[in-house]
């Protein structure tokens, strides 16, 4: 049980990772392989905000994610005013991700190549599963909202967007800062999961999972990169002999669901409380209507 318990939470946490990288890269369309950076950033600090400040356990890593959020501004903005886009954006986040992983590994005030130690074991299965639940919601919340469908214009027509009035600035910034954080509560949780932090777990492979992620799931999908994250962490731990062969695998399903499905599995299938609806109406007996209660 504690076996699959440990899938759980580990997929829970690629979960949280992927839906960051959908907003910024499925939504916004800004291709991103660097989010493991700000996944160490918010790892490091939420860690460092319990073990010295004693600040308590959630709201360290909300502070976590916001302080990776905040950092995402140091590569967002001349980015971003430099109209960086496609490769040249994917570049500038793994040139940004190598050179965090890089200064916390040579940093001896938190450990270095050791990694840091001395965090306690705070990561529970309901903790992540309460996380879970609440970043699903407020990604579906942000989408939906004219912030979402700001990005999403900005990924269909960088222009034409602008033209419309939209700023560009702006709505990136805030795609790439709602990443960042989500990126940043993750690495929190998988900290004080294993109990310690290290450089060696945010490398260009774990950016590599969350694009796979989305990739798989669906562009404009929160439910197909929910899915598949979770997939794409249980399966190399259901199946360890072929665990070192998972990048291979990845690299090969990339090609494969480019050629006959770009869009992803779940392209553009958005999630829905369609059917919380119904199930509420039911149980009320009466019958539903998309949303409208008939008599």
């Amino acid at each position: 049980m504690g076996y699959i318990n440990a899938i759980i939470i580990l997929g829970g946490i690629g979960i949280l990772g992927a839906l960051g990288v959908a907003i910024l890269t499925g939504y916004t369309g800004l291709f991103t392989i660097g989010n493991a950076g700000f996944m160490a950033l918010g790892g490091y600090m939420s860690a460092i905000l319990v073990t010295k400040l004693g600040v308590p356990f959630v709201i360290a890593l909300l502070l976590g994610g916001v302080f990776a959020g905040l950092c995402s501004f140091i590569i967002g903005i001349p980015a971003f005013r430099s109209q960086l886009r496609g490769d040249y954006f994917a570049i500038a986040t793994l040139g940004f991700s190598e050179a965090v992983r890089l200064l916390l590994n040579n940093t001896k005030a938190v450990g270095g190549a050791f990694g840091y130690m001395g965090i306690p074991i705070l990561t529970t299965l309901p903790v992540v599963i309460l996380f879970v639940l609440f970043g699903v919601i407020f990604a579906h919340m942000f989408v939906t909202s004219q912030y979402g469908k700001n990005c999403i214009a900005i990924s269909q027509d960088e222009v034409a967007a602008q033209m419309m009035g939209v700023n560009l600035l702006k709505t990136k910034l805030i795609a790439l800062f709602i990443s960042a954080f989500y990126a940043g509560v993750a690495g929190g949780l998988l900290g004080f999961y294993i109990a310690y932090q290290s450089p060696s777990f945010y490398t260009t492979a774990r950016s590599s999972e969350m694009l796979a992620a989305v990739v798989f799931g669906g562009i404009q999908s929160l439910i197909g990169p929910v899915i598949t994250a979770f997939i794409l962490v249980a399966v190399p731990q259901l199946l360890l002999v072929f665990a070192e062969w998972r990048l291979i695998i990845y690299g090969a399903l990339f090609v494969i669901v480019m050629i006959f499905r770009p869009q992803g599995l779940l392209g553009y299938v958005e999630m829905n409380m369609n059917f919380a609806y119904a199930w509420w109406y039911r149980l009320r007996g009466k019958p539903y209507a998309g949303g409208k209660e008939t008599s």
